[in-house]
């Protein structure tokens, strides 16, 4: 039993971490968004959620670099 608990954990870190960056994309935190996806990028499992995690990385990169501001700034 605790070794499938393991297991699973070990699957849904992808998820976890797409979920957190996708919170920070939300908020405007280009940058932190950018390493959640680096990290989720290491733990996908499948070509299209490296595919996904690449993009979403180049994306927030490109953001934070510009200096894009978050959900209150205008």
């Amino acid at each position: 039993m605790m070794n499938m608990k393991a297991e699973n954990a070990a699957r849904n870190n992808y998820g976890l971490y797409a979920v957190g960056a996708g919170r920070a994309e939300r908020n405007g935190e280009w940058g932190k968004a950018a390493e959640l996806w680096q990290s989720a990028l290491s733990h996908a499992r499948t070509s299209h959620c490296r595919q996904w995690a690449e993009a979403r990385i180049a994306y927030c990169s490109n953001a934070a670099a510009r200096g894009w501001g978050g959900i209150n700034e205008s």
